[in-house]
């Protein structure tokens, strides 16, 4: 028996004047239905209340009838109570599991290539299995297109399934088989039916057009970059399409850039012709395939049916709708490495045609510790990002900084291009210096050879430092103790003889010390000197307080702080420094008074910690001091970066006002 639908018209607990609907579809239900009928009839004139002549004459028919609730009184009688009590409890009985199984069904079993057709893989009563991975299917495409779920009634026996859904798409006519496939659950295995699927001659698409992969050569090497072309000839336009899809293997993909090419004759045949280019890098050797490429478009077709007002494109009509998929031959590409023999110690993968500018150093006279910036300019085509940065030779007294390098594309793949590598070095020791880089070393896949691009020698003069010993230059001569040779003054070095007339006697004179208007000089000068530095401390004080001064500074700061934002976000770390020093020397002058801009690390030992500023704080100025002093050598240039100093900077600001001096 099954159960098709049970659906009171009121609620049944209740038990309102309402009906039940049931369809009885099994010969026991139809027979017992009719005694109950039967039972009921023997009341049903007396009482005057039945069914209506519509619902009676179709008890001997599958289709539904009612039932009243309202009807089941004792009115009935004795034999009529029995055979309706029988009917309900049997209705009521428990249903019965069903057995467990898995089964796959096809709701199409033909098609025509190209088209695509579902497969249904049904789990009864195992539970929530998990979707299984279907089988290779020669000459088609399967993808998982989604799960859901069912509850079924049958004879009493209740079953709950779980349905994996596939979409296949065959390539071509002929016999899709589909083999049995088996899963394991709660420790048993259960297997399904094998399916054919019959696919018919589908729809010619070179009546539209075709697709084709267009590569320059079949040889690569690892680490060269080439670009491949996807080129689309049709005679008619699609209504939408997707981007076109390339199987890589071994590849890396580059940037892409699509463009119209002019229409070319093919067969007597015109065609439009699409193309989508890709720069393709080998990454690994051996004999790898490229592609197929595919396309998927949409077409719409006119229909040869009856047109009605909803065939207007604004109710989405106008015609038949078909994905149409265009699919490209494979190319088989054979990757080779660069050759081990004479490779040169500095290759780091590099493989193209390159050429290096003559290398720009500046400034050239420095004292040691002093940086130096080097930049070097490489133009060429190929793989750039297998270009490393040349560092100093060993022992060449120069210490380097991480440098920072800039890609200039000459083409809209990328593959032509100028790249500047920028450097800072540092000098750790004086005199006349030669600064020598070691090479740039790519593979040239045209002269099937590498390319050594040696910087050239920077004369660079080398001067003391602050901190260094200035050293004699040439030998000091030591006198001998018996040396008697005359002085050029012409005055011997023996003892002089003691003179034996004193002279004529000079008239003697109070010295100017002991003159009372020479000592009321020497102390008017240091009297006036107080007063002057005095005055100008008093006059730089009222300045400090003045409103005018104060809300100069602060809007310096609020300005510096804002600007710090700006600048982190457009990457600009030389203005990101600059509003970073500003913000914390006006700061600092609100804080401690004085001017701005001659404050230095220094001032968070001498003079803030002493004031009270909280530890965390004092870290926190000291790195952002640190930050400035490295941005001479090596600027931060990521963003993430810059933004953690700008935070960093508004949280130091914030506990140098908490310090600040009342106006």
């Amino acid at each position: 028996m099954v159960i098709a639908a049970i659906q009171p018209r009121y609620p049944l607990p209740a038990f309102p004047s309402g009906a039940v609907e049931v369809a009885p579809a099994s010969w026991t239900a139809r027979v017992l239905s009719r005694f109950v009928l039967a039972g009921y009839g023997l009341r049903l004139g007396q009482s005057g209340r039945g069914l209506p002549q519509s619902n009676t004459s179709r008890t001997n028919q599958t289709a539904p009838f009612l039932l009243r609730p309202s009807d089941c009184s004792g009115r009935t009688g004795p034999l009529g109570a029995l055979l309706l009590a029988f009917w309900l409890g049997f209705m009521s009985a428990g249903w019965v599991q069903a057995a467990p199984g898995f089964r796959a069904e096809l709701e199409e079993d033909s098609v025509a290539a190209g088209e695509t057709a579902t497969l249904k893989l049904i789990f009864t009563d195992l539970g929530n299995v998990q979707p299984p991975a279907l089988p290779e299917l020669p000459n088609c495409t399967a993808q998982f297109a989604g799960s859901g779920s069912q509850i079924a009634i049958v004879n009493f026996e209740r079953s709950s399934s779980i349905i994996h859904q596939y979409v296949l798409q065959p390539k071509a006519a002929g016999v899709v088989e589909i083999p049995a496939l088996t899963v394991e659950v709660n420790g048993q295995r259960y297997t399904s039916n094998p399916l054919k699927l019959r696919v018919g001659q589908g729809f010619d698409t070179a009546q539209l057009g075709f697709l084709k992969l267009v590569v320059p050569k079949t040889e690569f090497y690892v680490g060269e970059t080439v670009p491949v072309e996807i080129r689309f000839y049709f005679k008619h336009a699609p209504a939408r399409q997707n981007p076109p899809k390339l199987e890589l293997d071994g590849f890396i993909k580059g940037k892409e850039h699509t463009d119209n090419l002019p229409p070319e004759t093919i067969n007597g045949e015109v065609y439009s012709v699409v193309r989508n280019a890709l720069a393709l890098t080998a990454a690994k050797a051996g004999e790898l395939t490229l592609g197929p490429a595919e396309f998927e478009t949409l077409y719409v077709f006119r229909s040869n049916r009856r047109r009605s007002i909803f065939d207007d494109p604004f109710f989405g009509g106008g015609g038949e709708q078909k994905q149409i998929n265009f699919a490209s031959e494979p190319v088989t590409i054979r990757v080779v490495p660069p050759p081990s023999v004479n490779q040169p110690s500095g290759f780091g993968g590099a493989v193209g045609r390159f050429s290096l500018d003559p290398v720009v150093a500046s400034p050239t006279n420095v004292a040691v510790g002093d940086p130096i910036t080097v930049r070097l300019t490489v133009r060429g085509r190929g793989n750039f990002a297998g270009l490393k940065l040349p560092e100093p030779a060993a022992g060449s007294g120069f210490q380097a900084y991480p440098g920072t390098n800039s890609f200039e594309e000459a083409d809209v793949l990328g593959l032509e291009g100028v790249k500047t590598f920028e450097t800072v070095l540092v000098p750790e020791q004086a005199g006349a210096q030669r600064l020598r880089l070691t090479p740039f070393v790519a593979w040239n896949p045209e002269t099937k050879r590498y390319d050594s691009l040696e910087p050239r020698a920077i004369a660079v003069n080398v001067r003391p430092g602050l901190n260094a010993q200035a050293q004699p230059a040439g030998n000091v001569p030591v006198a001998s103790a018996t040396d008697t040779t005359p002085s050029r003054s012409g005055v011997a070095t023996e003892v002089v003889p003691l003179k034996t007339e004193l002279g004529p006697l000079l008239a003697f004179s109070p010295a100017l010390v002991q003159r009372p208007w020479f000592l009321a000089l020497l102390l008017a000068a240091p009297l006036l000197w107080s007063g002057l530095r005095v005055g100008d401390r008093l006059r730089e004080r009222a300045r400090q307080r003045g409103p005018d001064l104060r809300g100069q500074r602060e809007q310096a700061v609020t300005g510096a702080l804002a600007q710090l934002v700006t600048e982190a976000q457009a990457g600009r770390s030389a203005e990101f420094f600059a509003a970073l020093n500003r913000a914390l020397q006006e700061q600092l002058a609100l804080t401690l008074g004085g001017a701005a801009g001659a404050f230095t690390e220094d001032v968070v030992a001498t003079r803030l910690e002493p004031r009270g500023l909280p530890a965390a704080e004092v870290e926190r100025l000291r790195a952002l001091f640190e930050a400035l002093a490295q941005a001479r050598y090596s600027p931060v240039t990521s963003r993430r970066e810059l933004d953690a100093l700008a935070v960093s900077a508004r949280a130091a600001v914030a506990a140098l006002k908490a310090l600040e001096v009342a106006p």
